[in-house]
């Protein structure tokens, strides 16, 4: 197997994050209040049963083989990045900044990140589900991995059981549409999770921003439908040594246990209900 490891030392890593941190809070308004959705989980940590979570319009989805410790550590990378590219790029207008403001901070946390390209999505079909999208991308992403990280073919399975389970809760699945869909289409990510038999975690970052007015009116997921003219995706697959973790947990989960509010929005089964 390849060895997909951040070059970035853990000294360098860490300067990097205190820098975000001290540029966040200088930058926070002392009057500010952090606004929680009503259907927001009051779970702040994850578990077995509620082992999938969106954060704001990203959807994260956690592979069997995830500790409870490393599902934490995954949850607390992303919601960084997030939290970074949502201050650095407001509005969810320009989707290709924010996704390249959000590898950079994984990037920073010491992630590696492989196949990190943004471009226009291409469909043969004239209409495509977006759940069908999703899934497609994924695949691309884990095709180009898969001959050197075999086990990397199982974020797919983790992104149709998100995506299943997401259907079977309509509480969980209306309040994301609400976060992931606009005037003129959707914005939204979709981040499957795993842990590899070495400890070493790995992930697929996918995320898209539809725009126009090809979509029927429908639910993310469920009949939302639109033109493949007007998809742009941005596609990555990110391993993290969780050992690296430890030089900066204080650092980020301090931090985050003030803002994490910020994003985090709901909790739900990744895994199909009978």
């Amino acid at each position: 197997m390849e060895r997909f490891e951040s070059e970035l030392s853990t000294e360098h890593s860490v300067e990097l994050i205190a820098a975000r941190i001290d540029r966040r809070k200088a930058g926070v308004s002392a009057s500010r209040r952090v606004r929680r959705s009503v259907m927001q989980s009051v779970q702040d940590n994850p578990t077995k049963e509620m082992d999938a979570l969106m954060l704001g319009d990203a959807l994260v989805g956690y592979g069997n083989n995830m500790s409870l410790n490393n599902m934490a550590i995954m949850e607390n990378i992303m919601t960084m990045s997030i939290m970074e590219a949502n201050d650095l790029v407001p509005g969810g207008k320009n989707t290709h900044a924010w996704y390249m403001e959000f590898i950079k901070c994984l990037q920073d946390l010491g992630c590696f990140i492989s196949d990190d390209g943004y471009s226009r999505y291409t469909e043969s079909s004239l209409q495509v589900d977006m759940d069908l999208v999703i899934k497609d991308i994924v695949k691309g992403i884990i095709d180009g991995v898969k001959a050197s990280v075999p086990a990397a073919s199982v974020l797919g399975t983790v992104v149709s059981t998100t995506i299943d389970g997401l259907k079977q809760d309509e509480g969980a699945l209306n309040l994301f549409g609400t976060q992931a869909q606009s005037a003129d289409g959707a914005r939204l990510s979709v981040i499957p999770c795993e842990q590899l038999s070495n400890g070493i975690l790995i992930a697929s970052s996918s995320s898209i921003r539809q725009t126009g007015t090809s979509s029927n009116g429908g639910v993310l997921f469920v009949n939302w439908r639109a033109s493949a003219r007007e998809i742009f995706r941005g596609k990555s697959y990110v391993t993290f040594n969780p050992a690296s973790y430890e030089h900066f947990r204080q650092l980020i989960e301090e931090y985050l246990g003030e803002h994490r509010r910020e994003v985090l929005s709901n909790r739900f089964s990744r895994r199909k209900r009978a």
